[in-house]
């Protein structure tokens, strides 16, 4: 139930952002305020910086970069426009608790102005910018939310392959458990056995005696090897037990994340 609502409310908070749209905003850079556009995608920094350079590179564009912006030159900003702009984005994380949510800011400048504070011409732009954000939307969304799918199959699939290996060591530890088990039973029996052959040895034949005492020391020390071994192999198998059972909690998880991307692609695609 815990998981079914925890999966309802990612649903929920995507739904929302997918059909979120951008709005007209100002974005202060080295202490000026310039009009722009904006919108939220519900996605990594990272992953949105590469969603908008893909889309820009489709249509044609190359990207540049300047301080915290990266750039796309003689960009229409509506179709069949002949007016043409420098496109700078921003493209950063919400806030450092919404690292999950990146905020993806356009200014328009003119066409190979330099970025300067907004004037009244440059302002009358912002309107098709918020228009532009929204038209590229579909695209970023889908290859964001591709990459992130692929992102999360790569570290569910490295989560899985060292849990694989925690249940292979789990076996061996346990295997040779009972092989010293099985080995320490041996000893005890030989041991009792010794113990019949001292008791029955003359005890004038000194060397017969010092023979038999020597085997029952030598099968003591490995008593003690035995019950030294099992010791430390229970321990291993302890810790192994609950390495393993927070690699599958981990291993749970990225599951229930991977399922919850997917069910987001399917609702995007929808």
């Amino acid at each position: 139930m815990r998981n079914l609502l925890l999966f309802t409310s990612v649903t929920i908070l995507f739904s929302g952002t997918l059909n979120a749209q951008a709005y007209k905003t100002t974005y202060t850079f080295q202490k000026n305020t310039y009009p722009a556009a904006a919108i939220q995608v519900p996605y990594e920094e990272s992953v949105v910086t590469e969603a908008v350079k893909d889309y820009m590179t489709g249509k044609g564009y190359k990207d540049a970069h300047y301080k915290d912006f990266v750039i796309f030159r003689s960009v229409p900003l509506d179709n069949g426009s002949s007016s043409y702009s420098d496109a700078y984005f921003n493209i950063e994380k919400k806030s450092r608790s919404e690292k999950d949510i990146t905020v993806i800011t356009l200014i328009p400048v003119k066409k190979e102005a330099t970025l300067l504070p907004a004037t009244e011409e440059d302002s009358s732009y912002i309107s098709k910018s918020v228009i532009f954000l929204d038209s590229m939307m579909h695209q970023i969304h889908h290859y964001s939310l591709t990459q992130q799918i692929q992102i999360q199959q790569k570290a569910l699939d490295k989560t899985g392959a060292k849990l694989l290996s925690l249940k292979n060591d789990s076996g061996d530890i346990a295997k040779k458990i009972r092989n010293y088990e099985g080995e320490l039973v041996q000893n005890k029996n030989d041991q009792a056995k010794q113990t019949i052959v001292i008791n029955n040895t003359a005890t004038g034949d000194q060397d017969a005696l010092a023979k038999a005492h020597k085997k029952m020391d030598k099968l003591l020390d490995n008593q003690a090897d035995y019950e030294k071994k099992l010791r430390n192999y229970k321990a291993d198998l302890e810790t192994n037990t609950k390495d393993r059972a927070t690699q599958q909690s981990l291993y749970d998880k990225e599951s229930q994340s991977l399922e919850a991307l997917k069910q987001r692609h399917e609702t995007m695609m929808k």
